[in-house]
């Protein structure tokens, strides 16, 4: 969404008007993979959209082989604008954390994610990774350990539970083969 800022902030609007579809902006999320100069300008709008931050690693060098964005800008860069917008909107900030088997689901991992997630107005939503391909998904014992580490150290998180699996239409498994 922050590559076409400006369409989706218009759409945002759109969506909110009365006149049109009249959805309230705080049931309108806004995903990003961490492109900083968007939640920069985001955090300038009136509009009190939830934001939501594909975070997937407690570290640089795992986040950059998840997720090459991280190359431009670090996790500390990230975490200082995500702090900047929290101190303009005072708006709480999800980080989206899929847990993948044996890449970043750990406790060594869910320790380092702890570390990272201390400010109040943070919130972790930890996902089953949905397999697709050369991922697999943590097995529950995994993912209970992982939860037990978030809650012991006091981490605002929630559980996102998966649907449509079975069918290959869960989250992010809507694609063709």
């Amino acid at each position: 969404p922050f590559l076409n800022y400006d369409n989706v902030i218009e759409a945002i609007k759109n969506l909110n008007d009365p006149q049109a579809f009249n959805i309230g902006v705080r049931h309108i999320s806004i995903s990003t993979a961490g492109l900083i100069e968007g939640i920069k300008k985001l955090s300038k709008e009136k509009l009190q959209v939830n934001l939501a931050i594909s975070l997937h690693a407690p570290n640089d060098q795992l986040r950059s082989e998840l997720m090459p964005v991280n190359n431009q800008h670090s996790i500390s860069e990230l975490l200082k604008a995500v702090n900047d917008y929290i101190e303009k909107t005072n708006r709480r900030v999800m980080f989206e954390y899929l847990l993948i088997k044996d890449v970043n689901d750990s406790e060594k991992h869910a320790l380092e994610l702890s570390k990272l997630m201390k400010v109040k107005l943070y919130m972790v939503n930890l996902t089953p990774y949905n397999p697709t391909g050369k991922f697999k998904s943590s097995d529950s014992r995994t993912i209970d350990r992982f939860i037990k580490i978030l809650d012991e150290k006091k981490i605002n998180f929630t559980q996102r539970y998966k649907f449509g699996k079975d069918i290959k239409g869960a989250c992010g498994q809507l694609a063709s083969k």
